[in-house]
């Protein structure tokens, strides 16, 4: 596609191969293409989407280790045996496509995609395990991976140290002196002395060579060459343990070809979906959001292969309120850049990938035409007007509704006149044919034409009429002036030429080039008051949002308040009801006289005076309106559209005043406020009684208690008992002696510690403290 050169669509895919973490991704990254089915494209970006989100949140295991083993796969299917580094790697592709399915598996609701991906890769652990634990990386077989082999290399060990020894022996023995040297050296594996020629008949053995002067020969000693001997058969028997080994191991892959085939194409594909949301977090793009025609909205857009920190954003559309845009402004104003960049994110937005801009709506074009840059051919005989001419015919014959056509200075290279009259005819028969349009000129005629022509827009690249400078701003809705003689000033060509040529232009094309000055002025001055206004909106949102903020803290403090004050009266009622249990339970013991009745009552009439205490202090006060109560600081009050009271904080002043409602202070008018009279409450401190009974508690509450000998109701009983007392005495550690006998009083003791949530830990009393037959409990 003639599109994707002009367009350095190979760039980006460059780029994204990068994020590969597999060879045979990257080569499908360096494959993609744009896909113009509205499903598939959709289903490409749902897929890039679910990484993307994922990659933000956890890391999943590294494909690195998946390598394109296919060809040995088969091969050993088919029963041919694998070397070790094959079936070492075939390990770490079992590993990899293992640890990547246990993750997706974990998952499936996060990422139901990706989960699709893997849920048919093979999980081996058994022979992942074998091949890894029996195999070397560096193609060596481990002594691990049968016993045989073990053997057999401690045997050849052990050959190979007899052999060391006896060749060592004649070096520093009595044969030493028939040595023209005193060592020992290897010839073609073999180890061998070097003998002087006189001597050659005092050593027994097998010449193996002799030396250039024929003084010395080399001699393998006969006991050596035995041993040399027997460690070639112990090596024979290793090479053939080995090859089994990698046969039995072969034969296994063999049987799981037909899964880990189709596993490791499956493992590049979810390899180019991560590479994807991984070049989105590089570019910091973002998700397209799903337009229902052929359409494209970019807002912020940066082109991704300029440098992000200084690129100048672009916002640019079409396909919405209108199907072609046709762009004006001075040269090196951007326009180009535009116009690359809305298409090169199309084409990335129909291949999956995210795109770098603050925010996209897009709908899948049909097709994608471009015709940008010199379109100049030697070879074909063509001048830079007939290339583009060949270009644009083809796009014009082969056109369909909905495609996306490029057009850079359409009609240029030619006569003005003509060239904007077949400008004219060629964006009327696009049009006409569906496409949406793209374009980039310098001919007055055609702004006029986006002015008149339905379906079109003129926009226009901002130029700084005091720097003299482009911006690189793209303004939607006006045309823009070609700024020539000012930027031929500025480049130094003379004053006096300058207004030769504007003499040239004519009254009328300068009073067009001033309106269309006036306009790009107008707009920038609107697009500024916009932007101001926007600023304010954005401040008096983050106030509204602070304002919510406070208040849903205000709700918490409440809630932690009251829940607090919960817990503390169900403490206190928990307390009255144990005080009370205890005066009855000392009625029901014993002979009842009447000394024992009025002390009792006394007590009762002691705990219903604190339980009215108690209740006076989390009596909720009621509040009555006060009209005739003065705003001043420190008054309750309640603010229109408020549940809450209030306070003043300060004296009113204008009409206003500052109100605390709970955590949020807000500045009101008087007008929106009501005055509320405070009732007076019992100066009571119910703290101070409530520590009074605990301090009684703590003084009284007995740190042990005997249940030897009692039946498992009356038991468990008199320990509810003594850990209530315990608690409100503040006790850290109790003991409770239960005896040994059978255990059934000691399982009663832990069944029930374990159900009191006061309980932090228990444990058996050490030998000198009772042993088993006491249980040492420790509270909260």
């Amino acid at each position: 596609m003639h599109a994707l050169k002009v367009l350095e669509f190979d760039s980006i895919l460059v780029r994204l191969a990068k994020h590969c973490e597999t060879e045979l991704g990257a080569e499908l990254s360096t494959k993609l293409q744009p896909l113009f089915e509205d499903t598939e494209v959709w289903d490409l970006q749902a897929q890039t989407s679910e990484a993307y989100i994922l990659l933000g949140k956890d890391s999943p295991p590294s494909l690195g280790r998946v390598l394109d083993l296919r060809s040995a796969l088969i091969r050993a299917e088919k029963g041919g045996v694998l070397g070790v580094g094959e079936l070492y790697c075939i390990g770490e592709l079992l590993a990899s496509l293992r640890l990547a399915k246990v993750f997706f598996q974990s998952r499936p609701e996060n990422c139901p995609i990706l989960f699709q991906l893997v849920q048919y890769f093979p999980d081996e652990q058994k022979l992942e395990f074998d091949l890894l634990d029996s195999l070397e990386s560096d193609g060596e077989v481990k002594d691990s991976a049968s016993a045989t082999l073990a053997a057999l290399r401690k045997r050849k060990f052990q050959a190979s140290a007899r052999i060391l020894e006896k060749i060592q022996s004649y070096v520093s023995g009595k044969s030493r002196e028939y040595l023209s040297d005193p060592l020992f050296t290897v010839r073609d594996g073999r180890y061998v002395l070097p003998v002087k020629s006189e001597h050659r008949a005092k050593i027994r053995g097998l010449i193996h060579d002799t030396s250039g002067t024929g003084q010395t020969v080399f001699i393998e000693p006969d006991d050596v060459l035995k041993a040399g001997n027997d460690l070639r058969e112990i090596e024979g028997l290793e090479r053939e343990e080995i090859q089994r080994i990698l046969a039995e191991f072969s034969a296994r892959v063999g049987q799981i070809a037909s899964t880990a085939c189709p596993a490791i194409v499956k493992a590049a594909d979810l390899d180019l979906i991560l590479a994807k949301a991984r070049l989105g977090f590089e570019m910091e793009a973002l998700p397209p959001r799903k337009s229902k025609s052929a359409s494209l909205q970019l807002d912020g857009a940066r082109h991704p292969l300029l440098d992000k920190s200084i690129v100048v954003p672009v916002t640019i559309e079409v396909g919405f309120d209108f199907e072609g845009l046709l762009i004006t402004g001075p040269n090196t104003g951007g326009k180009t850049v535009a116009i690359k960049c809305a298409g090169l994110c199309v084409l990335m937005a129909q291949s999956g990938l995210m795109i770098p801009a603050r925010d996209c709506e897009f709908g899948t074009f049909s097709q994608i035409w471009a015709d940008i840059g010199d379109e100049q051919s030697i070879a074909q005989s063509l001048s830079t007007f007939s290339g583009h001419i060949k270009n644009i015919a083809e796009a014009i014959k082969s056109v369909q509704p909905g495609a996306l056509a490029l057009f850079d200075e359409l009609g240029a290279g030619t006569d003005p006149a003509e060239g904007a009259a077949l400008a004219k005819a060629i964006l009327r028969a696009m049009h006409a044919r569906g496409a949406r349009i793209i374009a980039s000129t310098h001919y007055g005629e055609l702004k006029a034409f986006a002015y008149s022509e339905p379906g079109f827009l003129n926009a226009a690249m901002e130029f700084d009429a005091k720097s003299l400078r482009p911006t690189y701003r793209l303004m939607l809705g006006a045309p823009g002036a070609s700024q020539a003689m000012k930027i031929a000033e500025r480049y130094g060509i003379p004053s006096a030429v300058i207004e030769d040529a504007k003499l040239a232009l004519g009254d009328q094309q300068q009073d067009i080039a001033q309106m269309i000055e006036q306009l790009e002025l107008a707009q920038k001055l609107a697009r500024n008051a916009q932007s101001e206004a926007d600023r304010k909106s954005a401040e008096l949102r983050q106030a509204d949002q602070r304002a919510a903020q406070k208040l849903a803290e205000a709700d918490e403090i409440r809630r932690t308040v009251n829940q607090r004050a919960k817990d503390e009266i169900e403490s206190t009622l928990r307390e009255l009801r144990l005080q009370a249990a205890e005066i009855f339970e000392s009625l029901k013991h014993g002979a009842v006289d009447q000394k024992k009745i009025d002390e009792a009552r006394k007590q009762l009439k002691a705990v219903q005076s604190l339980g009215e205490e108690e209740a006076v202090r989390y009596e909720v006060p009621k509040l009555k309106p006060a009209k005739s109560l003065k705003f001043s600081k420190g008054v309750t009050v309640r603010v229109d559209g408020y549940s809450q009271h209030g306070v003043l904080l300060e004296e009113p002043k204008d009409h206003k005043v500052m109100v605390q409602i709970g955590a949020l202070k807000l500045t009101v008018p008087t007008s929106k406020l009501t005055a509320y009279e405070t009732p007076n409450t019992p100066n009571y401190s119910p703290k101070k009684s409530k520590a009074n009974i605990l301090l009684q508690r703590a003084a009284s509450a007995p740190t042990e208690i005997s249940l030897r000998a009692m039946r498992a109701e009356d038991a468990i009983a008199d320990l509810e008992k003594f850990v209530d007392d315990a608690v409100l005495g503040s006790l850290h550690r109790i003991r409770i002696v239960h005896g040994k006998g059978e255990g059934v009083l000691r399982r009663i003791v832990h069944d029930y510690l374990k159900r009191r949530k006061e309980i932090e830990s228990y444990q058996m009393a050490e030998s000198g403290e009772g042993g088993d037959g006491v249980t040492v409990a420790f509270l909260k």
